[in-house]
């Protein structure tokens, strides 16, 4: 039981420094990329990094969440599972990179098209992501936490560097996939070996890749979903208005994002002892609301910061060009009350196992999202997004409460 409290405290606090260092390094190269190139083409990186990230889901049928549970329960099998599953993402992510870049190629020209080839490299790190999944499944999480770490203080450093050279826009965005791959180049060392060195037996190989690409394509919508409804809003602002202007949404909405992951982090650090020990429904029930109420008050309080403080911070990150971000971050900050809510009810879902529902609850803001922009003014549709989160989420919670208890532990 101690070695058990042991490694969840390692766990968590692993996770807390990984979220407070990614933060900083975000708001600092966001600060730093933006100070140096202004709005339109900090529009333009946001827009290229969303697209590659969005068209990057369509190479993760072999996501952490279908190899992960097999490293875990099958410590025997590690080697050769591991060794599958990183010649099946490589073949995928190879070639939805290769067709990505050709596309952007031939149909985007000027800074915008080379931003966006850039961005696109990110993608070329998830085949050694694996490396982080088996330093999980040997209890080691500061391995990828120290990762992250020098992942950001790379991306950091390169933006530093291109500040002081006097660079393009276009050098400076290598900073993004320089750090995505040093994050997952450094927990994949450890295990190399596993993914060049044949396994004594390949015994079960064709099982292992049959479980692999079955499960994979199962979980796999669910991910390109939530990877959607964290980049759709600038996808789709970005072919509404001026780059300028995402620039100066994506302003806000990067913090936002940041704060919201603040929740998300909470939500799951403090279910274990809040809601998944719970025994029967009611009870499940009863602390995830309990938990959600909790997240509420939080994020009301960094409403109230963010009314008196949010207006000077915002302009000390990224300058006085991008002063018509101010009203859209504070906007922003009180549709999250809504969003560290459904944080803490979607713990509920978690142990009930009802990955369905979670799926729905995706769709639902997937499309309200993509209608919002659409329905409201013109003028406000750097709000858009926002109030088409918290309206989606507070409509599928109030059906989910309204068919009663519907919604039980699974055994």
């Amino acid at each position: 039981m101690k070695s058990f409290r042991t490694l969840l405290f390692s766990s968590l606090s692993g996770v807390v420094c990984e979220k407070v260092i990614g933060a900083l390094a975000a708001v600092a190269s966001n600060h730093l990329f933006a100070s140096l190139y202004g709005a339109h083409f900090f529009g333009e990186l946001q827009f290229a990094l969303s697209l590659a990230y969005v068209v990057s889901s369509a190479a993760l049928i072999f996501s952490a969440q279908a190899v992960a549970p097999i490293f875990g329960r099958h410590p025997r099998l590690r080697h050769l599972v591991f060794y599958r599953a990183f010649r099946l993402r490589l073949g995928s992510t190879l070639s939805v990179t290769l067709l990505f870049l050709i596309v952007v190629g031939l149909l985007m020209q000027s800074s915008s098209g080379a931003l966006t080839l850039i961005a696109g490299l990110v993608m070329l790190g998830e085949p050694i992501a694996l490396g982080a999944l088996m330093a999980y499944a040997e209890t080691k999480p500061w391995v990828i936490t120290r990762a992250k770490a020098y992942a950001s203080g790379v991306r950091v450093l390169w933006l530093l560097g291109a500040a002081h050279a006097s660079v393009g826009a276009v050098v400076a965005s290598f900073a993004w996939p320089l750090e995505a791959c040093v994050a997952a180049a450094a927990p994949f060392s450890r295990y190399r070996t596993l993914a060049f060195n044949r396994p004594r037996s390949l015994h079960g190989s064709e099982m292992v890749t049959r479980t692999l690409v079955v499960r994979g394509l199962r979980i796999w919508p669910a991910i390109a979903a939530s990877m959607l409804v964290l980049r759709m809003d600038r996808l789709l602002l970005g072919t509404l208005m001026s780059k300028t202007d995402l620039g100066i949404y994506s302003a806000a909405a990067s913090l936002i994002e940041q704060w919201n992951s603040v929740g998300t982090t909470l939500a799951l650090a403090l279910a274990p002892a809040m809601v998944f020990a719970a025994r029967g429904e009611d009870q499940l029930r009863s602390k995830a609301i309990k938990l959600s109420a909790y997240l509420a008050v939080i994020a009301a309080v960094a409403l109230v910061g963010s009314l008196f403080a949010g207006r000077p911070v915002f302009l000390a990150i990224y300058g006085p060009a991008f002063e018509a971000g101010v009203p859209v971050m504070i906007f922003g900050t009180a549709c999250s009350i809504a969003t560290f809510v459904d944080a803490g009810l979607t713990t509920w879902l978690i142990a009930a196992r009802r990955y369905r529902l979670m799926t729905v609850k995706l769709v639902v803001t997937i499309v309200a999202i993509g209608v919002a922009p659409f329905v409201m003014p013109s003028v406000l549709m750097m709000y858009a997004p926002a109030v088409a989160t918290a309206v989606s989420i507070v409509l599928f919670w109030a059906v989910v409460f309204g068919q009663g208890t519907r919604v039980e532990v699974a055994p």
